[in-house]
């Protein structure tokens, strides 16, 4: 091998170092933008929650830290806070971790630790904890696409100075998702073995199974928008596919029809409504509102006369401005929402 061979290195040799050069460039550029990203991340975040004190809310993520490096960016706090001043509103949480993959910006997926506790005026307060939160969001350049979240064994209560009472809640498994269907918002929500309780005292009844699935029309502006605005069903109009409650021993309910929300939040609609075995929802409802023993009996009386006698029934449920009527006989009054 002559001395110019040895100076002057071969075609490969070369096409080699610029790889190799290549390589180490675009991976330094890669690194300094992802630690850029991260470190504008906290900035704003952090001016973010500071200029929203001049407006009557706060929120504090301590020990903030933004971790994942090199394919994931995530922002973690040891402990959540938020307060609306406005709304008169609080809310603490335990540890928050997040997580969205560089080649996937648009997705991201958030765990929430509990305990949790939350505050309303005029004094309502919320207890909770779990053993497990996760929540997903897809969106796009015009805002949330769909978002899902789901929790396992939920413990809690709720407590108001109205009453002077707590009811307690639990549910082995839960979720909702929602979604935008052109305009339209689409939710469907699940919970399994959903338990209520008072405060002091045994379950109202045997943990139930409860399905809901229904679009609110006009309103994918609320998932586009990232938030839900008070008394946010009054004034919309839907369809709800389906509302079914599994309460055991045979006792089951369907519920299915298009509804409407007013402006003073009272619901109107016509439904469809299936009532499996109804001689033991009688007796489940009179061991909870025994004052109202006359009312659940003629309602199970009338049910069961227009099945012709049977122990299930397949009725229309008319609802006008909160008020539900039976065959023209009101039977309730619906909250105002």
């Amino acid at each position: 091998m002559t001395v110019t061979a040895v100076a002057k290195p071969s075609p490969t040799g070369r096409k080699f170092l610029w790889l190799a050069a290549g390589i180490v460039f675009v991976g330094g550029l890669y690194s300094a933008s992802w630690f850029l990203a991260a470190d504008q991340i906290q900035k704003r975040l952090t001016a973010y929650l500071t200029k929203g004190q001049a407006i009557g809310f706060s929120g504090e993520c301590a020990e903030m830290e933004v971790r994942g490096f090199p394919f994931r960016l995530g922002l973690f706090c040891d402990k959540v806070r938020l307060d609306d001043t406005r709304r008169g509103a609080s809310a603490s949480f335990g540890a928050l971790r997040t997580a969205a993959q560089v080649y996937q910006p648009g997705r991201a997926v958030l765990e929430l630790d509990g305990p949790a506790e939350i505050r309303v005026s005029p004094g309502v307060t919320i207890s909770a904890d779990w053993t497990l939160l996760r929540a997903s969001v897809a969106a796009t350049l015009s805002g949330i696409d769909r978002t899902s979240l789901a929790y396992d064994n939920l413990t809690g209560t709720a407590r108001s100075p109205l009453t002077g009472k707590g009811l307690g809640f639990g549910a082995s498994h839960g979720e909702l998702h929602l979604r935008q269907n052109g305009g339209n918002l689409d939710a469907a929500l699940s919970i399994e073995k959903l338990d209520l309780r008072p405060d002091q005292g045994p379950s109202l009844a045997a943990p139930a199974d409860v399905a809901m699935d229904l679009t609110v029309a006009d309103k994918a502006e609320w998932l586009q928008a990232g938030t839900l605005p008070p008394h946010m069903l009054r004034g919309t109009r839907g369809e709800l596919r389906q509302l079914t409650l599994d309460a055991g021993s045979g006792m089951s309910a369907k519920l299915t029809g298009p509804f409407s929300v007013n402006d003073q939040g009272l619901i109107s609609g016509e439904f469809s409504l299936t009532l499996a075995n109804i001689d033991a929802w009688r007796e489940n409802f009179v061991k909870i509102a025994p004052d109202e023993t006359d009312l659940i009996d003629n309602v199970a009386n009338m049910l069961k006369a227009l099945a012709g006698g049977k122990n299930e029934a397949t009725v229309k449920l008319n609802v006008r401005d909160g008020t539900a009527f039976l065959a023209f006989v009101p039977i309730g009054m619906l909250p105002a929402l």
